[in-house]
């Protein structure tokens, strides 16, 4: 599988990668993370951009275009010749508000603090798995269930043989 491909097929590709970056490191992976957690509460792609460049441009629009400022070599990316639209202000908040009379998805203030610092530009200051297994939104009311109390499903070797006797 190429890096084209993969750069094409996925939706939670951190914006290191997509600006040319060739370091592959666990921070990557944190950035995933982060989307992810974000999909959860609205039930969509936070940023769903349709090409490479869309894309960046959508993680611009909420976080905010980066400088060398809060990203340390940004400039040096290759990708970075691009001329995006400069947005300066950090909109996530927005998106996940801790209180929402119309509906909208809330993340209380643990919570954003451990999105934020999964979506953090800089990769080298993005929170890292040990520091966010600690983080303190896993200790928010409610607390998750045990692994005792988790549903559990049938083997797919078994879910074929019941299929098989009700196709007879």
């Amino acid at each position: 599988m190429t890096m084209s491909y993969f750069l094409r097929s996925y939706k939670k590709v951190a914006p290191e990668l997509l600006l040319g970056s060739k370091q592959y490191s666990t921070a990557i992976d944190m950035w995933s993370l982060g989307c992810i957690m974000a999909e959860m509460l609205p039930k969509e792609p936070l940023f769903n951009g349709k090409s490479e460049i869309d894309q960046i441009d959508k993680i611009y629009r909420i976080l905010g275009t980066p400088n060398d400022t809060i990203w340390p070599g940004f400039s040096k990316l290759p990708g970075v010749k691009v001329n995006f639209v400069k947005h300066q202000y950090n909109l996530l908040r927005k998106k996940f508000p801790p209180t929402s009379f119309t509906g909208a998805p809330v993340l209380s203030d643990a919570g954003f603090d451990l999105l934020n610092k999964l979506l953090t530009y800089d990769p080298d200051k993005r929170i890292t798995v040990e520091a966010a297994l600690k983080h303190d939104w896993f200790r928010e009311v409610p607390l998750p269930k045990s692994k005792e109390f988790m549903p559990t499903f049938p083997a797919q070797h078994a879910q074929d043989r019941r299929m098989r006797r009700v196709f007879q």
